[in-house]
């Protein structure tokens, strides 16, 4: 972890030698290692892509959700040996078990019980270590942690052989799941962040860093910064935070009944922490990835920054390929998820001012942000709870379309049902309107316009939007499909721009105008003077953003764009 900032340039290249060395030895003698760089590395064994019905995440978060679990859940063995640091194992254990294990058992509600186990010296250089540590293994040791006289560390969950646990379940079979831990800084925070790695935890940074550290930039969670004050012109690393909620759940510690995943409409929630019953997670689906909020409320075990408090807001994007390709693809190792705060704002840990500022990631009690469509308010904090407000569109499949806020409008207004009657649960924002939907959306949306004698159209005889369509020829909005005669509505035909400008303009004549737009492509179009009507209401703004001198009059007009049009003109 970023801890390694502190170290002196003589300490980082013993550490980068150590690190190189250890992984080579790894892949000479048995599974491929790789080697991200950084604190993490995941040898593979036999790869098995063949991904099993995952009964334990019914939600479908995740992948490989059964390797993610194999050591995290239950009584996990840990040998702890030293190597070269001048501390005794005894020594160290003791401190483990007075600040890890109480760590690790709040977090996870007693559902993970790690239990270290005093080994003595293994040595004083990496490879040697490695192997007298797995010659000596306690028989029922999982994995081991290795302390070492420098800043950082170095972690691995490891071998893995695809979606599913290997056979290797234990340190003497040589399974590689190990921790290497300095303890010149910040021991307990390396050491909670290198068993996260060991858990299948990934790092959790914005990406809009570069650098060696780049991986390092989210100062709020124990697998990125965990960062504190700076003293004495370097970060001040306390003890170790929380994490984000998707690990907790990858973990096992928060279950799929514990998880509110947001659909349509609005409700209020409480999240809450320790062994408070409620929901610990709020997931907002986004197609190909997803959002999860969780509360970050300060306690002994999240010893935060109380102006960091609040809802901590992460974007998730799950693996979606092999389990090779997942692992070989180093933005979602070791977890097959990549996490990232959302919004993405780096943290610096060297600028002081951003100690004593809300991170933005985090939405503070009072405050309101918008993700993916749907409006999050957090409430007050009331001790190991906090209230959320969720306001969700009303339709499932408009949340991060570009014109969510005209179908919400559209729908507040009582304008639109939805498309899929009877349900009504989706909006379809990219269909083409047809006539017939035209009619409904102009009577729902202007029921008072003067009417005279309707037209009897042929062909709307029995048709859903019969009564639509009737007043629309009352009001004289429409003249029908054929002329000259005018006999057909064409109710199911779509709707181009060009046809939609002159039913607004002749809907709503009235409307203010201002200036003009010039579009290249109306030019003698027999619609030319509604869509310079249309233009000059600001009701539109062409079909070609940013340029927008076209108008496209012979497209059709979809659902989406229908609602914008029709906000813009009614909407104020």
């Amino acid at each position: 972890m970023t801890l390694r900032r502190l170290m002196t340039s003589a300490s980082v290249a013993l550490l980068t030698v150590l690190l190189v060395s250890s992984v080579s030895a790894a892949a000479s003698e048995g599974p491929t290692v790789i080697d991200r760089g950084d604190d993490v590395y995941v040898p593979i064994g036999d790869i098995d892509d063949a991904l099993q019905p995952q009964a334990s995440d019914p939600l479908g978060l995740l992948v490989g959700i059964d390797l993610l679990r194999h050591h995290s859940l239950g009584v996990d063995t840990i040998d702890v040996w030293v190597c070269g640091a001048n501390v005794s194992a005894q020594s160290v254990v003791a401190e483990f078990e007075a600040k890890i294990v109480p760590y690790f058992q709040y977090h996870s509600r007693g559902r993970y019980q790690p239990r270290f186990r005093a080994k003595g010296s293994a040595g004083s250089e990496r490879n040697q270590c490695v192997r007298n540590a797995e010659v000596n293994a306690s028989p029922d040791a999982e994995g081991a942690l290795f302390v070492e006289p420098v800043s950082g560390g170095v972690a691995s969950p490891g071998v893995v052989c695809g979606f599913t646990p290997c056979a290797q379940s234990l340190y003497r079979e040589r399974n590689r799941r190990e921790g290497f831990v300095g303890n010149e800084v910040a021991f307990m925070a390396t050491v909670a962040h290198e068993m996260g790695h060991m858990i299948h935890w990934p790092h959790s940074y914005t990406g809009a860093s570069s650098g060696q550290f780049s991986e390092y930039d989210n100062a709020l969670d124990v697998m990125s910064g965990n960062y504190g004050p700076p003293r004495q012109g370097d970060p001040n690393y306390p003890d170790p935070y929380g994490t984000a909620t998707i690990n907790l759940y990858a973990a096992g510690w928060i279950d799929p009944d514990e998880v509110f995943v947001v659909g349509t409409g609005d409700t209020t929630i409480d999240l809450v922490t320790g062994n408070a019953d409620g929901y610990r997670m709020i997931v907002i689906p986004a197609g190909k990835r997803f959002y999860v909020l969780g509360p970050r409320l300060r306690s002994t075990y999240d010893p935060i920054p109380s102006h960091w408090a609040g809802v901590e807001v992460y974007e998730v994007e799950m693996c979606t390929g092999s389990a090779e390709s997942c692992f070989r693809d180093e933005s979602k190792m070791p977890g097959f998820r990549r996490v990232k705060p959302h919004p993405a704002v780096p943290f610096d840990p060297y600028d002081p001012k951003l100690y004593d500022q809300p991170l933005p990631h985090v939405i503070r009690p009072g405050g309101t942000r918008s993700i993916a469509g749907v409006t999050v308010k957090a409430g007050k904090i009331d001790g190991n709870k906090i209230s959320v407000t969720i306001d969700a569109p009303t339709f499932s499949d408009t949340g991060t379309h570009v014109f969510v806020d005209d179908i919400e409008w559209l729908a507040q207004s009582g304008i639109t049902r939805g498309c899929n009657p009877p349900s009504n649960t989706r909006f379809c924002p990219d269909q083409p309107v047809t006539r017939g939907q035209m009619a409904a959306f102009l009577h729902r949306a202007l029921p008072r316009l003067r009417t005279g004698k309707a037209t009897d159209f042929a062909d709307d005889n029995g048709h859903v939007f019969e009564a639509d369509i009737q007043w629309l020829s009352a009001t004289g909005i429409t003249k029908g499909c054929n002329p000259p005669s005018n006999t057909r509505f064409c109710p199911d035909q779509v709707v181009t721009r060009g046809q939609m400008a002159a039913f607004l303009h002749r809907a709503l004549p009235n409307l203010k105008t201002t200036g003009s737009v010039d579009f290249k492509d109306d030019n003698g179009h027999v619609f030319e003077a509604d869509i310079e009507w249309l233009a000059a209401t600001g009701i539109t703004r062409g079909c070609n953003p940013p340029a927008n001198d076209r108008f496209c009059p012979n497209e059709p007009v979809t659902r989406g764009a229908m609602a914008a049009f029709l906000n813009r003109a009614l909407g104020g």
